[in-house]
């Protein structure tokens, strides 16, 4: 069953957001009152992925440190750009 795509998973939490961008789903961010909250376009693929993660599904170290780090960097970006 196909979900719509035009609704949004948001979420705060940064480990999450690069949990879902390691495996492909690319975040957007929202400067919401100098909170940035990262919104991902729900699919199944978004909820399997939610399961692996709360699963604690193994993962490739370095490259999940890298994914966080670099979503680290673009939500300070965007925090700078008030």
């Amino acid at each position: 069953m196909a979900r719509d795509t035009h609704k949004t998973f948001s979420t705060l939490d940064i480990s999450t957001a690069a949990f879902l961008e390691l495996n492909g789903i690319q975040a957007k961010l929202e400067n919401q009152s100098g909170r940035v909250i990262f919104l991902f376009p729900i699919s199944d693929r978004l909820y399997e992925l939610a399961h692996a993660y709360n699963s604690n599904t193994p993962v490739p170290v370095a490259d999940y440190v890298t994914a966080l780090k670099s979503l680290r960097g673009r939500m300070l970006t965007m925090r700078g750009q008030r």
